[in-house]
Formats: C-alpha cells, structure tokens, sequence
C-alpha cells in the first residue's frame, strides 16, 4: 500500500519518544513492502544539530513550513491507500480536515498519547484535535488500550478505536556488550506528572544509598532539582546512544504519566527498549501492566522508595533475559507493523461494506464478487470461465508467474470479469482491499503446481503456500466469505497407502527437492484448519490429484502435456523410470465442476476432500493411448525416476461422492483426445509460446 503519514517529528528524536517510535513501526511497514511518505512541520527546536536522521532509508521524509505548503501534496493525500495524521501535530485539526476532504483512501488518527489527548478534549483544548474531526478518521489508533478504546468511540463517535502499542526494533536494541556503569538509570523527558514518582523511585534511593551511582537522561528538567552527587544528570541521549546506556544500566527505571497511570494499558516505548536490551525493568504499577511483563518474573514493580531500594539489593536472576523473550515475542515493530496493516485492512472492509461510502472507493458494481487467485492459471483459468457461465463476477487475481495471459483472452472482454496482477505474497492491492466486503467467494489456486515450476524458485513456492494463503484468508475473514484451498495429493507424500483417503497423514520427505510444495501445500491446510477452527472463516479444502486438459503449459513437467508436446514435435518421447508408475488422470472440466461443488457445499471446515480420477493407469497405458492419436512413429528414451517422486497415486473419492455427488465424467480417450487436438492446434497456429483459449466440448461417460 501506500501510505502517508503526518507526524510529530521523524528526523528529530529530541525531546520526543514519537521518533523513535515512527522509526520502529515505519522501518517495519518498508520490510512489508508498503511505500512510505512521511510528511513532518518545521520546527527550530528540531532542526539543525536536533535533526539526527536527515535522510531515512525506509521512506520518504519531507518537511512543509506551514498548512498552506502541504497543497503541494494534496494529489499524494488523494491517491493514497492511507493517510495517517499523529498526535501533536501541529494545526492537527486543520490538518485533520484538509486529509479527510483531499484522501481517497483511508484515514487514521494515530495518538501516542490518548489519555493526555483525552483529558484536553475534556477541558476544551483542541491543540491537535477536536470532536468535530473524530468521526471523520476511519480507524482511531491508540498507544493506550483497554476500557479507553470503547470511551472513544462511545463519547466521540470513533467509527473504530483500536489499540496499537508502542513497540521496538529488535536489529537496534539489543544486548551489548560494555562495562556497568549504573545501578539504576531512568530515560525520559521531564513532566511535572512524572516528577513525584522520579523523586520516590531513583532520586531519593540515590541519596539513601550514595555508594551507587545513578542516571537520568533526558531534556527540560528545571534547574531547580537538587540532584545527589551520585546521579549523572544527560541533557539530550539521541537515539543512537540508547543501546549503550542500557547495556551500562544494571537495572532501569519506568515512570508513567499521571494521566496514563489513571487510563492503564499504556507501555512507553521506553519499557520496550529497555526490555530489548536485556536490562532489569524497575516500573511503577498500572491497570494492564500485568498483560504485557510478567511482574516478578519479566518486571519488577515498585510504588515506594523502599520498594525500589529491595528491587535494587535481590531481584530474580535472569529477569532482564526474560523481559527481552517478552518484548521479542509480542511487542517488535514488526508485531506491530503486522497489527497497524490489520487495522487499516479491517478500516477497509467496513468501508466497502458501508453504502454510504461505497462511490467513494468502490467500482460501480456493487454485486457480490468471486475473487479466483491463480486464475489466470491452467485450473484457474477454466475456473473463471465455468463460474462466468453460471452468473457470477469473477476478478482474477495472478502474478503470471506461472501463467499465461491467452488463457484470459476470450474472458478479457466479458463485463463479469477483471484481471488484477499481483502476487498473494505480498500485502493484498487496493483493487481487491478496496472491494474486500463484497466478496462472498475466495478460490485459491495462486502456487506453480508442477515440479520444475515450483523447484524454480523454491522460497517463493513456500511463501505462497504460507504467506499468500494467510492474506487469501484474512481477506476472507474480513469480508466473511468463503474460502476455499486448492491443496494437492503431494500431501500424501510416496504413499504407503493405497488408494489414498483423506485420513491418510503421507509419506512426505520434508527435505527434499519437492518439499517448497508439499510440506507448503501442509502448512497452507494447517493455516485454513485453524481459522475454521476458530470460526475466523468459513473454510474449504480441496487436495487435487492429477489434472489434465487445454491451457496446460507445454513446459511444465507434467507427464501428459510433456507426452503429447514430444509426440506432436517428433521429438523422442522421454519415459521416467520403467512407466509401470501409476496415476489417476481426471480432465479439467471434471475437477472444475468438483471445486465449484465443493465450494457451494455445506462440508464441515475441517474435512478435505480429494478431488480426481479412481481410474488408476501407469504411464505407458497413457503413452499408448497418445500414440494412438499421433499416428507416426516415435521412438522412446527412458530416464531414471526424479527424487521422490511417488511410484503410485490414485484417490479414494468416496468422501466427495457421498457429500457433494460428484465423479469425474469424463472418459480418459475423450480426455485426450481434446487435450491433444488443442496442443497440435496452438502448435500448428505457431501460437505454443501464446496460447490460445479454445472452446472444449467432451462427451461425458
């Protein structure tokens, strides 16, 4: 997505904990492939010497004078897929009007200090936001979580308040190496509301104990304070120093606002960094404290001086280790950036699904969709095609990594029909988002299925299965539609089975050359069984066998297109192994009229069902059978057997008779016999590089 952010400060981390964390969250969302601008207000106190990261490699960073210079953006506001304006911008309810009048796409209020940003609003400041300008953000994001988030929406008429904590980069705060320099530190900019618990907790324990040394770090405290001998006062510790200073620290010290002590569930970036590093916690208590550290065990918690002189003589050992698991397992920028892209995906959805706003960010067609990905695939294109026929609006969505664009030709034109390119491994685009509540299906078939596709690129291969599969789903959960998962009979691996039932857990090598595949195609069955598990979407598992019919690829490997291209180029034919391994041979039409069954049906989510041919042949059953067609001779060279491939493979389709009343129907002569006709027609036409979509007619059995 494209996102545009105004914000507090980026390139300057003084006086403010906004920049650290905009650097965390945003570095996060670059990794994720979004494209970032941040657009950031000129400030004397932030400039010059302050500025201390000029240029960002993550994103974009652009600095405007006043509200009438951010007109030179206002065509990037509007073809964004998000705006996001911060807390304390400043002329932020300005600002707020100009983004909710100019953005196309979403927007959001990201408040790094709700209880603060609350207790003005209750007092009638509006420094950088009002109640008029509440409504307008699609998604309220909050450093404070909890009962808070319903008071906003309640009292303000949020349309959503969601949670999204502070959090860190884990690749810079991190354990080092150096020498102890402190007992007790404490990093923060002084608030008169933090002061007393400043004082109970590090300023008054350094003077009852001069024999350790102490630090506070941090600008604008007042010259007034009677600083012990013993406690190092910093004025400024730019970011780039934080990791020193903790690594000095025996122990820190967390010290928490009034106003966020009374709201709860508001961890400061300062926690996260510190726990990062490694470094024993000190934190004063709060209300949700206990749902991010474990007291005692990650953190130690303390109200009074003496409490914070016990902490500093006996706590727990291993305690700084086990609050950087904490911090590295459920609060890193990436955690977070996953959550940020979630809540502005869910602002989505419940956009599309709204009337009002659907001439907004919606196409004219506001019919239920079907959304086939992969379509522009070998299976997928037929798919498209049978689910045209019967009424539907399909938009396929393929990265043409695999596929070719023929398949779509004769479907191009159709005014059911779009074509959206993308790849499933990366953040789902605006074209699908922007619609996501109209979906009512979701077919995934987006994954090169035959051996020397998928071996070609083998990470990409397990990405899709993982990855793809997860946004497919969260895009079905979304949009509460179906979902159904093309998996494939390689789950059953080389099997000891035979037939193979969906009972049968395989015979898989996970480290094999196939495994990108076939334990993909397992983790993507596991991902869909727990979200049917958890009710997060209405789920459909398909596992494929064999497949065969017009659009295969003349080039991928797979025996019955690669037979038929030898054949017609007279070429010899080449036979793996011995050609006594068997295979089950089901024509497209067939399996297209089997998924569309299984879609429609009302199958329990966590039953797959094998989809394919009980007509068992070996491979030189099928070579006879299509040199029968070819009517020349052809001579036949034998090679060994590819690394695991499964000797024999033949489904048990007693599940998918009984629940959905379906069998294949098509004869394998007749199979082939259209298959081959359409090979030597792209063949003969020149077009084997482009192939052309061609009407198939078959008799059934």
């Amino acid at each position: 997505m494209k996102l545009i952010i105004l914000g507090l400060s980026l390139g300057s981390s003084w006086g403010n904990g906004h920049a650290s964390t905009f650097r965390a969250l945003l570095a996060a969302l670059a990794a994720r492939g979004h494209e970032l601008l941040f657009l950031e207000r000129e400030a004397p106190w932030y400039a010059g010497a302050h500025r201390d990261l000029p240029e960002p490699d993550f994103c974009r960073l652009e600095y405007y004078a006043d509200l009438p210079a951010l007109d030179r953006w206002r065509g990037e506001i509007a073809d964004a897929d998000a705006v996001i304006v911060g807390s304390y911008v400043p002329d932020g309810v300005d600002v707020a009007r100009l983004v909710q009048a100019t953005a196309r796409g979403i927007t959001a209020f990201y408040d790094i200090d709700t209880p603060v940003t609350l207790a003005k609003l209750a007092r009638g400041d509006f420094e950088y936001l009002s109640p008029e300008v509440i409504p307008g953000y699609h998604v309220y994001l909050s450093f404070t979580g909890g009962p808070m988030l319903h008071r906003i929406e309640r009292d303000y008429g949020a349309p959503a308040a969601r949670a999204l904590y502070c959090s860190v980069d884990p690749a810079v705060y991190r354990p080092v190496d150096t020498a102890k320099r402190w007992d007790l530190t404490y990093l923060g900019t002084y608030s008169p509301d933090r002061q007393p618990a400043l004082e109970r907790l590090l300023i008054e324990p350094a003077r009852r104990r001069p024999d350790l040394r102490f630090a506070v770090a941090g600008p604008q405290y007042p010259d007034d304070i009677d600083w012990p001998d013993n406690v190092d006062r910093i004025e400024h510790l730019p970011p780039a120093e934080h990791v020193r200073f903790y690594g000095a620290s025996r122990m820190t010290l967390n010290v928490t606002r009034a106003d966020m002590i009374a709201a709860g569930w508001s961890p400061s970036v300062r926690l996260f960094e510190a726990g990062a590093c490694g470094t024993p916690i000190m934190s004063d208590r709060w209300d949700g404290i206990d749902s991010l550290f474990v007291p005692g065990s990650e953190i130690l918690l303390a109200e009074t001086t003496d409490e914070a002189l016990a902490a500093l003589s006996h706590h727990p050992p291993g305690i700084g280790g086990k609050g950087r698991e904490r911090v590295l397992a459920a609060h890193s920028a990436a955690h977070r950036a996953a959550e940020f892209e979630n809540h502005l995906v869910e602002a989505m959805t419940r956009v599309a699904r709204a009337p009002k706003q659907r001439s907004k960010v919606m196409s004219p067609i506001n019919q239920p969709l079907t959304l086939v990905a992969g379509g522009a695939g070998f299976i997928g294109s037929h798919l498209c095609a049978e689910l045209l026929e019967r009424g539907a609006h399909v938009v396929c969505l393929d990265n043409l990594q695999t596929a070719r664009p023929s398949n779509l030709r004769l479907l191009e034109n159709h005014p059911r029909f779009e074509f959206v390119e993308a790849d499933i491994v990366n953040p789902l685009p605006r074209e699908i988002l922007y619609r996501s509540g109209q979906f009512e299906r979701v077919y995934n078939l987006a994954c090169a299925a035959s051996p020397p596709q998928y071996q070609a690129d083998p990470e990409h291969t397990m990405l899709t299965c993982v990855v793809g599969t997860d946004n497919l789903l969260r895009l079905a959960e979304a949009a509460g539609a179906r979902f159904l998962l093309t998996s494939t009979s390689e789950v059953y691996g080389d099997p000891e089975m035979h037939p193979q039932r969906e009972e049968y857990r395989g015979w898989v090598n996970c480290t094999g050359p196939r495994a990108c595949y076939d334990e993909g195609k397992r983790a993507a069955e596991a991902l869909a069984f727990d979200f049917a598990r958890m009710r997060r979407a209405e789920v459909r598992v398909a596992r494929i066998f064999n497949t065969y019919g017009p659009h295969m690829h003349p080039d991928d490997g797979r025996v019955v297109s690669n037979l038929i291209c030898q054949a017609l180029s007279g070429r010899d034919v080449t036979i793996y192994g011995d050609g006594s391994q068997t295979r089950s041979f089901c024509y497209v039409s067939d399996m297209v009229d089997g998924l569309i069954r299984l879609m429609e049906s009302d199958i329990d989510g966590l039953d797959p069902v094998n989809l394919g041919n009980p007509e068992e042949r070996t491979v030189n059953e099928l070579l006879e059978a299509i040199l029968a067609l070819a009517d020349r001779p052809v001579s036949i060279t034998h090679r060994p057997l590819p690394v695991d491939d499964p000797r024999r493979r033949r489904p048990d389709i007693s599940r998918a008779e009984a629940r959905l009343g379906w069998r294949p129907q098509t004869p394998l002569a007749d199979g082939l016999a259209c298959t081959y006709a359409w090979f030597a027609e792209v063949t003969d036409t020149g077009e084997s590089d482009e192939l052309e979509l061609m009407p198939i007619t078959v008799a059934a059995e």
